[in-house]
């Protein structure tokens, strides 16, 4: 019975927790159809200033105070705000080895500010439908990233993917370049430009922003209190949003001076220009809408599903890639509704069954790929605990449980690709001399007790 309440209990939760990035993505979706009046008036630079400032330091605030809440108000483990703080010196071992403040930095301008500046760019030049090209692009990208790296095969269903993508393209391509020229945006090659890095920036994202790693002493609050990683993931953001608003007052200002014109010279111009008006401009509803339902809501709904995230199929990552085909249909379908977007019906409903199509490949090349695993270990005598604390913070391991008897731990693994776990296996715990042998028992099927 409690099995059987156990596994009704994670499906429970699992559901609850893919609304969660459903949510996050259809509030990302909104994006575009707030913003379209409002570059009417404003810069897209002083946007983009106001709404990671304003959002950074917001989740910086939450943070600190999610932290006071758990130290006084709870009995969990205490959460230590200096850790948090010396994390951002610890080096990231998933990023080249660089320190959290260099990954953050990475993150927040190449990921976030630059993606967010060609975004605007390439809305406020072409059309909504012609934008979102850049999304399906990216998704692209990273898969022939993915696969140059060899994190992924090209099976079948991989391969059907890409090829739907590209025929959802062209039709994004035909109907967004006729609403762009409906509109008196015809495409240009600057708006072609800025879609594509648009696209690279937010591939970019994509496969950088997952690419954390905790420390040792992390680890040993983690084991003991889950709901570290929810500042952690919070000061990180905010720490990011932060770094590149920051870097992008020095970038505007040496595209200012130079003697080239350009649409980003107009845009920093106006920001500059507009300083005197701030607190009207923040006062504006769109902002408040960009600020609080487009970046603070969004992040917490990832952050809480991230640190939540129990289930024994796809992980979190793996079902957050499939879910971000909403995000450009979502703002496609708002878009028609709300600002008389461009986009024929019956070509409309292509569209929308091309991405039904793409949603199953991607989820049943997710399933294929995934590997799951149970890992025994016999360690020398005495390392038990030094083990334990060392090898839980590498990535694919889901749980730890020690054991009496022939084996001292059990390792629950959950990795996308065979590529990953022989990669755990070969070059994360092979080479640790504490650890005797390791026997691999890889899972078939798990079977649930029936209703």
């Amino acid at each position: 019975m409690f099995i059987l309440n156990f596994y009704k209990y994670n499906e429970l939760m699992q559901n609850k927790l893919i609304i969660n990035i459903i949510l996050a993505n259809l509030l990302w979706s909104f994006i575009p159809v707030v913003v379209e009046d409002l570059f009417l008036e404003v810069s897209i630079i002083m946007v983009i200033f106001l709404r990671f400032l304003i959002s950074g330091f917001a989740l910086l605030i939450l943070a600190v105070i999610l932290v006071f809440i758990n130290n006084k108000r709870s009995k969990n483990e205490t959460i230590s705000l200096r850790l948090l703080f010396k994390n951002l010196l610890h080096k990231n071992r998933r990023f080249f080895d660089i320190k959290n403040i260099s990954y953050y930095f990475y993150l927040g301008f190449f990921g976030i500010i630059l993606n967010v500046i060609f975004f605007f760019l390439t809305l406020k030049t072409t059309s909504i439908t012609f934008t979102m090209i850049g999304f399906l692009l990216s998704v692209i990208f990273i898969a022939f990233y993915e696969k140059g790296v060899n994190f992924e095969k090209f099976d079948i269903f991989k391969v059907l993917y890409i090829i739907i993508l590209f025929f959802t393209i062209i039709l994004l391509i035909f109907v967004g370049g006729t609403g762009a020229a409906l509109r008196g945006r015809p495409l240009t090659l600057n708006g072609i430009i800025y879609l594509l890095i648009f696209s690279i920036s937010i591939s970019f994202l994509y496969i950088a922003i997952n690419r954390d790693a905790y420390s040792m002493e992390e680890t040993k609050i983690i084991n003991k209190n889950k709901n570290y990683k929810i500042p952690r993931f919070l000061i990180k953001m905010s720490i990011s949003f932060l770094m590149g608003v920051i870097c992008m007052i020095p970038l505007a200002l040496i595209i200012y001076i130079l003697p080239i014109e350009t649409d980003l010279t107009y845009e920093i111009s106006t920001f500059f220009n507009q300083f005197s008006n701030f607190f009207v401009i923040l006062s504006k509803w769109e902002l408040i809408f960009l600020i609080i339902f487009s970046t603070i809501i969004p992040y917490l709904l990832i952050f809480l599903a991230n640190v939540n995230w129990k289930s024994e199929n796809l992980t979190y990552s793996q079902w957050s890639s499939i879910l971000n085909v909403i995000d450009p249909m979502g703002s496609i379908i708002f878009s028609i509704i709300f600002v008389n977007e461009y986009f024929p019906h019956e070509i409309l409903i292509i569209f929308i069954f091309l991405l039904g199509v793409t949603f199953v490949l991607r989820y049943s090349h997710e399933v294929k790929n995934l590997v799951q695993a149970v890992l025994l270990l016999k360690i020398k005598k005495g390392a038990i605990n030094r083990i334990t604390l060392h090898v839980f913070k590498y990535y694919g391991i889901t749980s730890i449980i020690a054991l009496v008897g022939i084996h001292d731990l059990l390792l629950n693994i959950k990795t996308s690709s065979i590529r990953d776990f022989y990669n755990l296996i070969n070059t994360r715990l092979k080479p640790l001399t504490d650890i005797k042998n390791i026997e691999i028992l890889f899972i078939n099927k798990i079977v649930k007790s029936p209703n």
